[in-house]
């Protein structure tokens, strides 16, 4: 796993930069003209090396955008590829609540029927129960009035 390294400030860059202006200020006791080139291939050096460390940071950082943006393009596609899922099992949920609801109500319906049915023949039975009971009793009173004709 690559280790991030976090971006210099301007104000670091500065500071480099004017740590540079000490070592060109300072006295040794070096002769002036050795020491004049030992300050310039010393500021030279340390130059050379940041900059080199700023071009491998930028680089890095662009590298690292790049991974990103990639990184993030994946993860759009990836989310998107998700939403359509997600929308293609609304529908289907949504079809199957309509379906639900539709075989609710005929159930419901049906049940309303069957319940109407049933009062209506419980109805028709009563009333046959009635009309059997009248008989019966039609018949029983026949029964005692040839009874009764019998014994005279």
């Amino acid at each position: 796993m690559k280790q991030k390294k976090q971006p210099q400030t301007p104000e670091q860059i500065i500071y480099i930069l004017r740590s540079f202006k000490s070592y060109i200020g300072k006295t040794n006791s070096m002769s002036p003209q050795t020491r004049c080139q030992t300050c310039v291939q010393t500021v030279k050096k340390e130059a050379k090396q940041t900059f080199d460390c700023i071009v491998k940071q930028s680089i890095g950082k662009m590298q690292d955008q790049e991974e990103g943006k990639e990184g993030m393009e994946e993860k759009i596609e990836l989310l998107s590829h998700q939403i359509k899922n997600m929308q293609i099992n609304q529908e289907q949920l949504e079809s199957q609540h309509y379906q639900l609801s539709r075989n609710v109500k005929k159930l419901n319906l049906e049940n309303k029927h069957q319940l109407q049915e049933r009062s209506q023949m419980i109805k028709k039975l009563d009333y046959m129960i009635d009309i059997q009971t009248k008989q019966e009793d039609n018949l029983n009173q026949l029964k005692q009035l040839f009874a009764s004709r019998k014994i005279i």
